[in-house]
């Protein structure tokens, strides 16, 4: 037996259901045919063209990646530039692309849960609830510690687990018993965390005067790449996916393509 795409269309929307999308999002097939065979399936988080050579390279026709590539409407599609020559390039070699994103973040199990499951912690609730169709889905995860922890012994943790850089606002040497996650850039989080007593936010992409601010009010950020808070999800997705295949006896590569963030920190060492 051999998947359809649209087979993993179907697989991704009984996961994650398109209709908890946030409403500008942009989801689903975005470039290939429903009715293509599949060969094997590339997890990405990002459409890159190191991760189109990779599925190259591996045989795999699906990508399926948490970034949408067409996020707006485009009027043109040229060739010189990057995102032009992204699609140039999943057309000619005849690949799949299905794009799943804000459906992965709030479902429970999905992008909060996944990074906070591979630091061991235990989460109770999202940040932002939300409920349709009888199905209850948010934004973010809140975590309750059995036992406080200080800020840096925290932010040191997470170093250790994602292997990059990281930015902390707020006094190291502070004592915290609850925080927040939220895969992706998630600092408008931050009140709703406040109205529920917690002051501490694990996310990516804070601008200079929210950081600012917050270290005015005690409010404590800890800051990732954007891209590697997300991949955890990855490993997920490929776990049940081959559940998937093995209810369907279908036997089908799946590799994880993941790229090391694009930013460099450097400080500048003062000679004596």
């Amino acid at each position: 037996m051999s998947l359809l795409v649209k087979d993993l269309y179907k697989f991704l929307e009984n996961l994650a259901p398109l209709q908890i999308a946030e409403p500008r999002d942009n989801n689903g097939l975005q470039i290939g045919s429903y009715n293509s065979s599949v060969s094997g399936i590339l997890l990405t988080v990002d459409v890159t063209k190191n991760a189109i050579f990779y599925a190259l390279e591996k045989n795999l026709n699906l990508i399926i990646s948490h970034h949408p590539l067409i996020f707006n409407p485009l009027s043109c599609i040229l060739k010189d530039e990057l995102k032009g020559e992204l699609i140039y390039l999943l057309i000619k070699h005849d690949l799949n692309l299905i794009s799943w994103h804000t459906p992965l973040d709030k479902i429970s199990e999905g992008v909060s849960e996944a990074f906070l499951k591979a630091l061991n912690f235990e989460s109770s609730d999202f940040i932002i609830k939300e409920e349709k169709f009888n199905q209850k889905f948010g934004l973010g995860r809140v975590v309750y510690l059995k036992k406080s922890i200080k800020l840096q012994d925290l932010a040191e943790k997470i170093s250790h687990i994602i292997d990059s850089w990281i930015m902390v606002v707020g006094d190291l040497d502070s004592s915290i018993d609850s925080f927040g996650f939220c895969g992706g850039s998630g600092s408008f989080l931050k009140d709703e965390l406040k109205k529920i007593g917690v002051y501490t936010l694990i996310t990516s992409d804070v601008k200079y005067h929210t950081a600012k601010d917050s270290l005015e009010e005690g409010f404590n950020f800890i800051i990732i790449d954007h891209g590697l808070s997300e991949s955890f999800i990855l490993p997920v997705l490929k776990d049940k996916l081959q559940k998937f295949f093995s209810e369907k006896n279908v036997v089908l590569p799946i590799e994880i393509y993941k790229e090391p963030s694009p930013y460099k920190i450097f400080k500048n060492k003062r000679r004596d």
